[in-house]
């Protein structure tokens, strides 16, 4: 995977989402998907703390509101921009898709570029990590298992505001990165999802995705793309 460079933010530089009243986003018809930049990870910090338990508001059940964001939104807007879209509406990112061509120089670039500064963010918190799910993820990241990078070498995740799903966006943005992979040659593209999301479940099933792996917690969906 090729990435534009990258320069090690310092911890007092990770971006802290401020929130306010819910929004009046306005029309649906104000709604498109383009390529999602930094300057958006105040609003997706957003979008992850309101759909961060399986699917479901999670604010407040963290030690922050930014946590989930700068575990499963951050690494990938940093590093791997290219291949992640925004769904805006009024100026503002409602929604994401983000996805990486290479999982596992992904996971590595992220082992020396991203959780070093995020473990030393929150090291004080550090005993905290075999008891706090999130904790833990933060000072040892879980990655996507090796056995099926072969044949499903990309992976990324999905969340929308939830006055935005069941309306197609969620299907589009699911093309949007499909596509991009598809255009870089990637053979295959999973997602990690939580076991207890029955909803996001059922959506990748109605896209064409597989389960292919159980463990613990999470479901591993995935399809196949570029077939010859």
């Amino acid at each position: 995977m090729k990435n534009g460079p990258f320069v090690s933010p310092k911890v007092d530089q990770i971006p802290l989402a401020k929130y306010g009243r819910a929004r009046d986003y306005g029309p649906m018809s104000s709604v498109s998907i383009r390529p999602a930049t930094l300057d958006d990870l105040t609003d997706l910090y957003r979008v992850a703390i309101r759909t961060g338990n399986s699917g479901s508001d999670a604010t407040g059940m963290f030690r922050n509101d930014d946590m989930i964001g700068e575990v499963y939104v951050g690494p990938y807007i940093t590093l791997a921009s290219e291949t992640c879209f925004a769904l805006e509406s009024n100026d503002s990112a409602v929604g994401y898709g983000l996805c990486v061509l290479d999982s596992e120089a992904f996971q590595k670039q992220t082992e020396k570029s991203w959780w070093p500064n995020l473990q030393e963010k929150y090291r004080e918190l550090s005993s905290y990590k075999e008891n706090e799910w999130l904790i833990h993820e933060i000072f040892h990241p879980s990655p996507s298992p090796i056995e099926i990078l072969d044949e499903y070498p990309s992976h990324g995740h999905i969340d929308l505001l939830p006055e935005f799903q069941g309306k197609g966006w969620g299907r589009k943005v699911m093309e949007s990165m499909e596509r991009a992979l598809s255009d870089r040659g990637s053979r295959g593209f999973h997602l990690r999802v939580s076991k207890h999301n029955s909803r996001g479940l059922k959506f990748y099933a109605a896209l064409g995705y597989q389960e292919i792996m159980r463990r613990e917690s999470e479901v591993i969906v995935g399809k196949r793309l570029n077939r010859e």
